[in-house]
């Protein structure tokens, strides 16, 4: 394989930079032949800049052509870079050039990994013109899925203003995608870019945002939208006792988790008698109230979740042979719990939420969004729900639970695009949470998960782990770094913290190397724009 025939139009030696002159296994070295060779220069539709980094290059060498990328130029302290200045002492200055093996070219005319194989002492090097930079862009993935068309024009390409990154869609979700950045680094206009590049391939989207600041952005043709607790709702019955305990944060104390697991029980008894007040203990006899209360434990059955505040106040009796008495002590030991719902009660749309209203339902439309019949794509917006995290987090845990045990022949395969997502993660129980399950078992369905994040650091070790591509936008503090430090070259990650706005390194187990990408705003509506002071 020739090297000419790839510089067909103007001679390689105007590309030539010098020979190499130290071979490890992390990286090569190159002397440049002078210093006149690092002077930048336009030749025809070709224009060099060999005195910076992050340019490629490509080495003629017996096992083929390698390309490279620059990291580092230096010129020795033993010349004097001021008085080399001159034309005449140009030529006795040899610059050196740190440079990463990206990969071989192939018979297929395609860039791969070379292995064991690099480049050896004394082979030529040459900046890569716009042919071989464009053979490389070609072989940055590295899977061919067949069949697959191109999300187009994703991102302008490092520095070069005229190369967008086309990418298949499953080099980016296969094994999910997360993006991750501080507030302003781009990570929205980023995630915005891909959705839209999506639903202009008529690929199915699940989007679920926590601050409606994406409703504006999709039109009601392209997708559904729902607001939980406005237009759609779920019934009491898909939550079970665990889960209420979760939701109210009080799954640490037993005492009030197990008051309240009775109380919807109680609860539910009273809804299938079609009695619209609380289940009264205080004077009944112990195992006739047992007698009619078991075979709702672990039911899935609805309640009217408005009365769950004085059903509480009734659970507070105690057993005084075989009559439920009032017991003080614990009504005071309620207390906290009772404080907890009741500002559910008040400050969020809890009770709205939870409707029987088979019209309006959550599950059927997403069971509607899921099947093959169906193509338009589902927004869902919780920012009518309230603040708390837990009420996110259990809704998150319900829909994706639901999702997880549908069988693969009843999934049309889709994203789901999850906004802030620390927001609905926890520590405590990650390993049980259904997310966690979606990352580990969803691609076998068609579930591809699509994530953003402030902060890395935020997400579960467990979940973090499951991703296969991260978009990293500008991140700062050195615990956010250390976090993604495994994930990223050690060259690489000193320059996230000097991203700017819509800049980001895209790093997956699907390319050949990472890439350094600069986002273009979306023509679409997001209201994301912070507030001048």
């Amino acid at each position: 394989m020739n090297i000419d025939s790839y510089y067909p139009r103007i001679d390689k030696n105007n590309f030539y930079l010098g020979l190499i002159s130290q071979v490890s296994r992390d990286n090569v070295v190159l002397q440049v032949e002078n210093l006149s060779l690092f002077n930048n220069r336009k030749i025809k539709q070709e224009i060099l800049i060999p005195n910076t980094i992050n340019f490629f290059v490509v080495i003629d060498s017996a096992y083929g052509i390698f390309l490279g990328e620059v990291y580092q130029s230096k010129v020795l302290g033993i010349d004097s870079l001021h008085k080399s200045k001159s034309d005449e002492k140009k030529i006795t200055v040899f610059p050196e050039i740190n440079i990463d093996i990206i990969g071989l070219l192939g018979n297929d005319e395609k860039f791969k990994l070379s292995g064991f194989k690099t480049v050896g002492i004394t082979d030529k090097v040459y900046l890569a013109n716009k042919i071989l930079v464009k053979k490389y862009l070609a072989s940055i993935e590295v899977n061919k899925y067949e069949g697959q068309k191109l999300l187009k024009n994703l991102a302008k390409i490092g520095n070069f203003d005229a190369e967008f990154m086309d990418l298949q869609p499953n080099t980016l979700f296969d094994r999910h995608l997360m993006a991750i950045g501080t507030t302003n680094s781009g990570k929205s206009t980023s995630a915005l870019t891909i959705l839209d590049r999506l639903l202009k391939l008529n690929k199915k989207v699940l989007i679920i945002d926590p601050t409606g600041e994406y409703k504006s952005a999709f039109s009601n043709k392209e997708i559904e939208k729902l607001t939980l607790g406005v237009d759609t709702f779920l019934s009491t019955k898909y939550v079970s006792e665990m889960e209420w305990i979760r939701l109210f944060g009080i799954e640490h104390n037993a005492n009030q988790s197990s008051v309240l697991a009775e109380a919807i029980i109680s609860l539910k008894f009273q809804f299938s008698q079609r009695v619209s007040e609380p289940l009264k203990k205080e004077g009944e006899k112990l195992s006739l109230i047992k007698g009619k209360l078991n075979e709702y434990v672990g039911k899935n059955s609805p309640f009217n979740l408005e009365l769950l505040e004085e059903q509480v106040k009734n659970e507070a009796v105690k057993d005084r042979n075989g009559d439920y008495v009032k017991d003080g002590n614990l009504y005071n030991a309620l207390l906290w719990l009772l404080q907890i719902i009741s500002f559910y009660k008040e400050q969020t749309r809890l009770i709205t939420f939870f409707r029987e209203d088979s019209n309006k339902e959550l599950f059927s439309k997403i069971d509607g969004f899921l099947s093959k019949r169906r193509k338009k794509s589902l927004y869902i917006d919780f920012s009518q729900i309230g603040v708390s995290e837990n009420i996110g987090l259990v809704i998150i845990d319900l829909i994706s639970n639901h999702i997880l045990n549908k069988q693969r022949e009843e999934i049309d395969p889709f994203v789901m695009y999850i906004d802030e997502v620390h927001r609905y993660t926890k520590s405590n129980y990650e390993n049980a949470s259904s997310l966690v399950s979606i990352a580990r078992e969803g691609r076998k369905k068609g579930i591809f998960l699509f994530l953003t994040t402030q902060n890395p650091k935020d997400i579960p070790d467990v979940l973090l782990g499951q991703v296969g591509s991260l978009i990293i936008h500008r991140l700062t503090h050195p615990e956010e770094l250390k976090v993604i430090q495994n994930l990223v070259k050690q060259k690489t990650l000193s320059q996230i913290q000097n991203l700017n706005q819509g800049e980001a390194i895209l790093t997956s187990i699907n390319l050949l190397q990472d890439i350094h990408l600069r986002f273009i705003k979306s023509s679409r509506n997001h209201k994301n724009d912070t507030p001048i002071l």
